[in-house]
């Protein structure tokens, strides 16, 4: 995601729910490693959410975890979930113009 497509994100985000912000918080382990950690914040509560890589991410103990919306997937299930992303719904498609599938 280029510099542009990140601003207007952010720029939706906020309009959606203007408490809404995406933070990165940082955690010092016991055994001196520093944890990264992607954060939506809804003003009331935090949940893990990333959807560009790993949410939780320690190099130092080799350790990646991959969250949405604050639900933990294996890299497995979190890659198809983002491959479904790609494209229009179908009501948007124009080739479905004048039909109706309800």
């Amino acid at each position: 995601m280029n510099e542009i497509e990140k601003k207007r994100y952010d720029e939706v985000q906020r309009s959606i729910n203007p408490k809404t912000k995406v933070r990165k918080v940082y955690k010092i382990e016991e055994d001196g490693s520093k944890t990264t950690a992607r954060v939506l914040d809804f003003g009331d509560k935090a949940v893990f959410h990333c959807d560009e890589g790993p949410a939780l991410i320690n190099k130092e103990q080799k350790r990646k975890e991959y969250y949405l919306n604050g639900i933990e997937y294996d890299f497995e299930t979190w890659n198809e979930i983002q491959k479904g992303k790609e494209g229009l719904p179908w009501y948007k498609n124009p080739a479905f113009k004048g039909t109706v599938r309800f």
